[in-house]
């Protein structure tokens, strides 16, 4: 029986101060895991969702890389911008209910609570 997946307890967003990004996975990813998380959610997008072993077709990963496609779905599904369906990703809307109820929180704690309703 396989083990059961281990998701983050924590995922740092890292918050420009100076100018906005291009991306929202600009503010969790870099390098290589930036690249591999757009091609990703690209070919979610294009198709509605991938299986899960079929990244190797769908995504172009060699060797070198499945680590890091690994650490991408795992950051993406713990976040809730993607959710596991019947052995397929697809692209959930989680993530931004997440931080839409974050800033509702920060409207509270300084008092704009007249804006909330």
């Amino acid at each position: 029986m396989p083990r059961r997946r281990k998701f983050p307890d924590y995922v740092e967003i890292r918050v420009p101060v100076y100018q906005p990004p291009s991306s929202t996975l600009e503010l969790l990813f870099e390098g290589k895991t930036l690249e591999i998380a757009k091609r990703l959610v690209r070919y979610l997008k294009k198709n509605g969702g991938m299986f899960k072993d079929e990244y190797q077709e769908a995504l172009g990963i060699d060797g070198t890389d499945k680590v890091l496609y690994f650490r991408v779905v795992k950051k993406l599904l713990a976040l809730g911008m993607i959710y596991e369906d019947r052995g397929m990703y697809r692209l959930s809307d989680r993530f931004s209910e997440r931080m839409e109820n974050l800033a509702k929180m920060w409207k509270f704690e300084i008092g704009k609570v007249a804006e909330l309703w």
